[in-house]
């Protein structure tokens, strides 16, 4: 009978150890994507952020294998020129919030990510010394080139910088669509993370007239191109920049999906990007936590 017994758990234990195996080889994760944290002096988002962390940390949000922001972590790197002095920064602060998580991060650059203080119009025309000023702080700080790729499992998810050309009075400038190029020639299943929003099939209505940040097929002609060439590797893209929640489509293929504000709102509000790798797709789901 005890034989019996140890020969059923035996099974037992070999039956789940094949179906965690499966579930392991089969790989699929979860990303959580923010947008428009806007760390400042306002302690509530650090304490929001943190929690946030702490459910990721914890495995209350299953499955997480990274998390990503698209752009506008600071609302402004310096609260004011003579914080620059003493190398106090909310990029600093905030960076230190995010080394808590126990899974890799990554942030995409916005507007207000170049924004040195309060003072700086983070709308406005930026000089090219001034990006690079910039660039290179966040680099020395956060670690992150201004355009970059993550792969995993077989997919990119690639970091673009809708800031690069803001000198040449553009979003992407030249050099980053060359490197863009390159990178969707591997023809891998890919997602695109970046701050500011594109015309899509029907997005372009919720606009006004003269909403200025709007990228276009006019004014940036190759990014459209490229994204046509391979829209069906392109599984999704990920933009904030106007604070809403927005599903659409672009070329009637690939979703695309404007994030609203983490920063702006109570709770934890946040989308949960889940990839499937053995159907090569994604599904979004919207999720507002509470800090209870």
């Amino acid at each position: 009978m005890k034989n019996n017994i140890i020969n059923t758990l035996l099974i037992f234990l070999l039956v789940l150890s094949a179906i965690i195996s499966a579930q392991e080889q089969n790989g699929n994760f979860n990303i959580v994507v923010l947008s428009d944290v806007h760390i400042s002096n306002d302690q509530s988002k650090d304490k929001r952020l943190l929690d946030l962390i702490e459910k990721i940390n914890s495995e209350e949000i299953p499955n997480v294998k990274f998390v990503v922001v698209t752009g506008d972590f600071v609302s402004a790197v310096y609260t004011a020129n003579k914080e620059r002095i003493d190398g106090n920064s909310r990029l600093v602060k905030g960076i230190s919030i995010m080394n808590n998580l126990k899974v890799p991060y990554y942030i995409a650059l916005g507007n207000h990510d170049y924004k040195i203080d309060n003072d700086r119009d983070s709308d406005a025309y930026f000089p090219e010394s001034e990006i690079l000023e910039m660039e290179k702080l966040w680099k020395g700080v956060a670690g992150f080139d201004k355009y970059f790729v993550v792969e995993e499992s077989g997919w990119n998810f690639i970091f673009l910088n809708s800031m690069g050309g803001r000198y040449l009075h553009r979003a992407f400038d030249d050099e980053q669509m060359t490197w863009f190029e390159n990178i969707l020639n591997q023809e891998k299943p890919s997602v695109l993370f970046f701050h500011h929003p594109i015309e899509t099939d029907n997005l372009p209505k919720i606009f006004s007239k003269g909403f200025k940040d709007l990228i276009t097929p006019e004014n940036e002609p190759k990014f459209f191109e490229l994204v046509n060439q391979y829209k069906n590797n392109i599984k999704g893209i990920f933009f904030g920049h106007v604070h809403i929640w927005a599903k659409d489509i672009l070329y009637k293929t690939i979703p695309t999906y404007l994030t609203n504000s983490f920063g702006d709102q109570k709770g934890m509000p946040f989308h949960l990007l889940k990839i499937d790798l053995k159907n090569n797709q994604i599904t979004v789901d919207k999720v507002h936590l509470n800090n209870e």
